[in-house]
């Protein structure tokens, strides 16, 4: 590697680092040491139910709650696309950031428990080399479950919040569980997942009940047993002048759960109603005990019901309430949309009602860590419990569609360019016939943001709809464009990129429930512009921009300054940290406007341009990341939170970022369709400028602005490709809109489909 080159990385990371460090101090702002006297938080735990279950059941006291309080839904994703089982959700709470659980992971007891030929105590020191003491709740699994996360590429700390508040001497405590008791024909199961949440990184908690006294025998119940509620109220008592954070597992929802699948048809999900309706009273009663003036209640759901995850649902209820909690729906700077939070946040929340700093402090042998995520807010809201409902079928929606609406357009493209490519190559008519087609690929993705908005009574009859839309846009595109062979082009990547940028601009209404964009059930994304519709967004305005000077040949004056200002607002919307805020998206647009306006103004792409591009480039980058850590932490987007983590991480964290996005990268690319697409799309204009040289000449001479600015989405589509983590699927919609237009204009130009 070149001197220079080194030298300009160097100087790149040394920005990037700085800035890290100059953002340490809004990170890790804290109260002062005399922290004030706070009343109680408790969580109480309700567990494999969803918000449909939320609105059938008989709940007066629960729905009285979430209509004073604040109401809304959770993410239950843990780490890596494990699966949603509580070992894993309750461990992901605990220690605000997405972990995994390990299979001991309801293995938690009083260390004065009996346990195997000795008690729970002797056990925790054999595996752990720690004592515990007699009233503490010790947790056997904390050491393997500490070791099944090793290969995580990001910071965290399991049991973070106990941790936090035993760094702060604040203590902890767990009361019930969700054990499965033992009978001839049965092993004993012992679910007391709860523990994870109030835990310590040792995988202590200082007080608790959960043993076999908190359920009762109950030969009707599908478990055997059920919670004897009036011994969780009699422990929260004693432990409520013990304990400043309690959490409370009230079990039989997740009893239940496990055994619904030997049940009939419909006997499951009516015992689970009738224990919602318990629970519902032990809410009643949990709620005349705390002082709601300087006390917090939340209760949370981990995890959903194995029924509503076959549904496509896999957000669960959430409802907060207590001091400096107004009515309406709840909010987080991680998710930044009304009635919707991420399971992360919930440790945040805990400790932000404290007043303590959302890091767990290293001991001098182990750094700082950050938690994941940002303090649950309250915003107003008429309706709030409608509110829910529509974003909970919203959302629903949006998982079972983009799989089949995603997989059939892609799928869709690579099918009609094979059999095009193989047409023109053996001077088959058919070729000319796909016109309608490719410009009918262009229309999609517009037709996408809007499709919340059509009636869909079934995927199916949807699917109908947006075909029969993309039809009539195409029809009449060609229609107006019917002189020109690309100006439908013109018009379509024209409205699809004003669209976008309209949309991004009052907040992504239709970004936010439309199939080419991000889903909340998945949790990768959750505002701003997702890779999809950035690469849509480049590859639109580059596309545009050179048909309108080929269009336009006699005012190049005026079209190259509107190209220029047209450029210069794209790149802000995807990289502004309130618009867009999408990194690899704006190192992309850059790197490609650069070349495209280089290009115009009939420069050289050689040394000195890329250089120049480059610096202008990270120019770019480090006024919108200087600017987005001027901002309020919870107002912050992923960028100055990411700038956040690599100041408590130092240099590795970026490593971390760059492995992490490179493995789902690298497994887009080798095992999906998206990068059969691009690379033959890519490879597809070689291919006929080499078996058709003369004609593909002509075909320059006709666009021949159009035909420069290729280059630059072909520079975006690689730069994109490189620093994204589903850079393919941006890469691959980017290239939609040069590759059909090209074919188009090839076809039209040089009728190369004509018979031998």
């Amino acid at each position: 590697m070149p001197k220079r080159i080194k030298i300009f990385i160097s100087l790149i990371l040394f920005i990037i680092y700085t800035l890290a460090l100059a953002a340490g101090p809004l990170a890790a702002k804290g109260p002062d040491k005399n922290l004030p006297e706070h009343g109680r938080a408790v969580i109480v735990v309700i567990d494999k139910i969803s918000w449909g279950d939320f609105e059938k059941a008989n709940i007066p006291a629960l729905k009285k709650l979430a209509s004073e309080g604040a109401v809304g839904l959770m993410t239950t994703n843990p780490a890596g696309g494990s699966p949603r089982i509580s070992q894993n959700t309750y461990t992901t709470i605990g220690a605000g950031a997405k972990v995994q659980g390990s299979q001991s992971g309801g293995m938690a007891f009083h260390s004065t428990e009996k346990y195997e030929n000795d008690t729970a105590g002797v056990e925790y020191y054999r595996r752990t080399g720690l004592h515990a003491g007699d009233r503490q709740v010790v947790h056997l699994g904390i050491g393997e479950t500490k070791k099944v996360n090793l290969s995580l590429k990001y910071s965290y700390s399991i049991g973070a919040i106990g941790t936090v508040l035993h760094q702060n001497e604040l203590k902890t405590a767990v009361i019930g569980n969700a054990d499965m008791p033992g009978y001839p024909q049965r092993e004993q199961r012992y679910h007391r997942e709860a523990v994870n949440i109030a835990m310590d990184n040792s995988g202590i908690v200082d007080y608790g009940s959960i043993s076999s006294n908190s359920y009762l025998p109950d030969p009707r119940s599908l478990a055997g047993v059920k919670t004897d509620y009036r011994a969780l109220l009699n422990e929260f008592n004693y432990l409520s002048q013990k304990a400043n954070l309690i959490v409370i597992e009230t079990g039989d929802t997740s009893r239940i759960e496990e055994m619904t699948h030997l049940t009939s048809d419909g006997v499951g999900s009516d015992e689970k109603l009738k224990a919602l309706a318990e629970v519902d009273t032990f809410i009643g009663q949990l709620v005349n005990i705390i002082d709601l003036k300087k006390d917090l209640l939340m209760v949370v759901a981990p995890g959903p019901s194995n029924e509503a995850m076959e549904q496509g649902d896999f957000l669960t209820p959430f409802i907060m309430a207590g001091k400096d909690i107004s009515k309406g729906l709840v909010w987080s700077g991680t998710i930044k949309r009304n009635g919707l939070i991420a399971n992360i946040d919930v440790a945040s929340k805990i400790l932000g009602y404290f007043t303590l700093p959302q890091v767990v402090k290293g001991d001098g042998t182990e750094k700082d860590i950050s938690l994941g995520g940002q303090v649950i807010e309250s915003r107003n809201s008429a309706d709030p419990m409608g509110k829910i409902s529509k974003l909970g079928r919203n959302a629903v929606f949006l998982y079972n569609a983009r799989y089949p609406f995603v997989k059939s357009y892609i799928n869709s493209e690579l099918i009609v360019l094979i059999i095009f490519l193989g047409a023109v190559i053996w001077r088959k008519k058919i070729g000319r016939y796909l016109t309608p087609l490719f410009l009918g690929f262009t229309t999609v993705p517009g037709i996408m943001l809007w499709v919340n908005l059509f009636p869909r009574p079934s995927l199916g009859i949807l699917g109908i709809e947006v075909i029969g839309a993309a039809a009539v846009i195409t029809l009449g595109a060609l229609f107006i464009g019917r002189k020109r062979p690309l100006t439908p082009f013109l018009i379509t990547s024209g409205l699809t990129a004003l669209l976008i940028v309209i949309d991004i601009f009052i907040g992504a209404p239709l970004a936010k429930t439309s199939p080419f964009s991000y889903d909340v059930m998945s949790g990768a994304r959750f505002y701003g512009i997702g890779n999809e519709y950035a690469g849509v967004l480049i590859g639109c305005t580059v596309v545009f921009a050179g048909l309108l000077m080929d269009m336009f040949k006699h005012s190049l004056k005026i079209i190259k300054v509107i190209n220029l200002i047209m450029f210069l607002t794209v790149i802000y919307t995807i990289a502004a940290p309130n618009l867009g805020t999408e990194v690899g998206g704006t190192i992309a647009a850059a790197a490609g406007f650069g070349i495209t306006g280089l290009i115009m103004y009939g420069g050289s792409i050689n040394r000195r341009a890329v250089i120049t591009i480059t610096v202008s480039v990270v120019a770019v980058l480090t006024c919108f990341i200087a600017y987005d850590l001027t901002r309020a932490v919870e107002a912050q987007s992923h960028i100055g939170r990411t700038i956040t983590l690599i100041s408590s991480g130092g240099p590795d964290e970026i490593g971390n970022i760059i492995t992490r996005k490179w493995i789902v990268n690298w497994r887009l690319i080798t095992g999906t369709t998206w990068s059969w697409y691009y690379f033959i799309s890519v490879l597809a204009v070689p291919l006929l400028g080499r078996r058709f040289p003369s004609e593909c000449t002509r075909f320059k001479e006709n666009y021949p602005w159009f035909n420069k600015f290729l280059t630059g989405v072909f520079v975006s589509s690689i730069f994109t490709l490189l620093l994204n983590d589903s850079g393919i699927v941006s890469a691959a919609m980017m290239i939609t809109y040069a590759i059909w237009p090209f074919l188009t204009g090839i076809i039209a130009s040089c009728q190369l489909t004509v018979d031998s």
